[in-house]
Parts: C-alpha cells; structure tokens; sequence
C-alpha cells in the first residue's frame, strides 16, 4: 500500500500548502506567530499589530484549549475565535487555531483560515477524519510520544479523507527532563520521508523565554519549512505557558535574526505580482504569435515595438523611475516574446 503522506513515485514533489497569500513548501521561511490563548480583546489586537509589523505570516492563537490540568484557563471559545477572525482581518494575517473536538470544527472552519490539531489530539482518529473532509488546511502537531511513523500515520487520516492540505508541526517530545524537548533532529528525518512541509513551534518544550529563539534559529538552520512561535504583550503575566512566550521587542529580535521583517514581505508579494504579471503578458503574446503565424506576418514588429517603448517610457516618467532603466527592462522582456513565438513556430503548435 502507498501511503499519501510518504514520498513515493506518486508523491515525489514537495506538496506546497496555500493559506491565504502563504504557502508553506514554497515560501522562503513564514512564520506564525500569537499568544498562546486569547485572553481579551485588547491582549489578541495588540500582538496582532506587533506580529504583523515584525514580519509574521499567519496569527495563531488559542480560543478553546486542551491544558494538562483541568483548572487551567481554556479559552475563551467561540468570542476569541470571533476576536481572532477580527485581529486577522484588522492586520492582514489568515489566521489559525486549535480545534478540540468535532463539534468545534464547523465554526472553526468559518471564521479561521487554518485549523490546528493539537499534540495531544495527534491519534485522535475521529476529528482527524473530520477534519480530513473540510477544504481548511490543517496543521497537525506532533504528539508529544509519538514517534515520527505514528505522526505520518496522523497525516494519513487526513489525507485519506481527500484534504491534502497538511503542514507537520514539530513542537516537541518527552524525554528525560520536567519540560518536552524539541526534537530538532526529527525536521530533517520526517523531511526525507514526507513531502509534506515541517514547521517547528519550540514554544512549549523551550523551558524559557531566552531558550526560544536560538531554537527557533536552529529549525530555520535544519532546513525547516517555517516557523511558529508564541507571542504576548506581557508575557509575565499570560494565563497559559508564561515561560515561553516572547515580548514584542524579542520577537521583532527574532523576526530580524531570521532575515524576516514587514517591508521584505511586502518586496516579496510585489515581486510576486510582477513575475506573474509576466507570466499573464507571455501567454498573450503567445495568442498573437499564433494569429501572426496564421496570417504569415513576421515574427518582429518594429513599428509596434517602437510604440510600445515610447509608451513605457512616458508612463516610466509619469511614476518617477528610470526610462532608460524601464526600457533596457523592457527590450529583455520583447526578446524574449519573440523567443518564444519563434519557438512556438518550430515547435510545430501551428
């Protein structure tokens, strides 16, 4: 039997799993970033502002949660995830949180833009399968005793019931210490073995603050997909997992030690836009490619050419750049529009 979540011949290439403008296997390093639970309104705004502004991809937060003790705070449940789904939007960030049971699913499915599983519902098989029928990707942690067979095994649940949107998140496991201990050799392992992306959360098997972020560097240093990690506006005094949450200042510290920040985000979705903006130009210059081969014209239209450059260079004016620059940029695009129809031609497509 060939299982989904395992490289295999069907499954060679590394899955890439879109939320909202993310894409985890694709994009260089996104990172999740939000407190652990939602306490208030004002705690989930004002780290959503802090995470957006450092650089962060995606909020995450807590609104109904599984604590080791029964007398911990469990969150706040369907208004934090209403909070959440407003943070998000407020700053621009899809938005993730955990989901407990079945019965939370649908909700979670309207107002988030990725569901979590958390640790300690990794084998459980009933809202896997539940969650494997909803289009929501879904981020399923590691087990904090599982080993890396039973956590592809995880996966396969999901994947089985036809959503094959499933980011791995490795948050840590139990072994000779009081705290879990991320297990940073398991990105690399479960890496060769899946095409599905890894992320790390070190989070809650850090111990400490200070422990967070050298093992946040070394997930990005093993090779992992992204990241995520947990922020709150005063740590010290967060109902849930004090010790490891990071201030704004350490996680603006983080986010500049991982190469990340807000502004070459932003290059980076601009650079985005224009690669397929060339892309859009390329198949319409393909479509008069065909008409000018159908018709017998030239490949090359000097006079059309000519045009179009005065064209670039006037509109190089209007926005403040260049019209030198714009139009040496320009020639290489032209060049390569004629490449392409004469290969078109050659190619016998006509």
């Amino acid at each position: 039997m060939i299982r989904k979540a395992e490289r295999s011949e069907i499954h060679s290439t590394n899955t890439v799993v879109e939320v909202g403008a993310v894409r985890f296997g694709h994009d260089p390093f996104p990172v999740i970033a939000g407190p652990c639970v939602i306490e208030d309104e004002k705690q989930i705004n004002e780290t959503a502002e802090v995470v957006a502004a450092a650089g962060a991809s995606m909020l995450r937060a807590g609104t109904s949660v599984a604590g080791a003790s029964p007398y911990e705070f469990r969150g706040l449940g369907s208004e934090g995830l209403k909070m959440l789904r407003a943070a998000g939007d407020a700053v621009g960030l899809p938005t993730v949180t955990q989901v407990i049971e079945p019965a939370g699913i649908p909700e979670a499915t309207e107002l988030s833009d990725m569901i979590e599983i958390g640790a300690g519902n990794m084998q459980n098989f009933e809202l896997l399968r539940e969650v494997g029928q909803q289009e929501r990707p879904v981020l399923l942690k590691r087990g904090p005793s599982a080993t890396v067979d039973e956590w592809l095994w995880a996966a396969e649940y999901v994947l089985a019931e036809g959503n094959n949107n499933v980011v791995l998140c490795e948050r840590g496991i139990r072994t000779f210490t009081d705290d879990d201990t991320l297990d940073i050799s398991s990105v690399p392992i479960v890496k060769e073995r899946t095409h599905l992306p890894v992320i790390v959360l070190p989070s809650h098997s850090a111990g400490s603050r200070a422990r967070v972020v050298p093992l946040a560097l070394a997930a990005q240093g093993v090779g992992a997909d992204g990241l995520a990690v947990e922020v709150h506006p005063t740590p010290d005094k967060a109902l849930v997992n004090a010790a490891g949450q990071l201030a704004a200042p350490e996680f603006a510290q983080l986010m500049e030690a991982l190469g990340i920040n807000r502004m070459r985000k932003a290059i980076d979705l601009v650079d985005r836009d224009i690669v397929r903006a060339l892309s859009r130009r390329r198949d319409l210059a393909l479509q008069i490619g065909r008409v000018k081969a159908e018709r017998g014209m030239s490949v090359r239209s000097p006079a059309r050419e000519s045009q179009l450059m005065e064209i670039i260079r006037e509109e190089a004016v209007i926005q403040g750049l260049d019209p030198e620059q714009v139009e040496a940029v320009f020639q290489v695009i032209l060049a390569g529009s004629r490449a392409e129809q004469r290969r078109l031609r050659v190619g016998g497509e006509l």
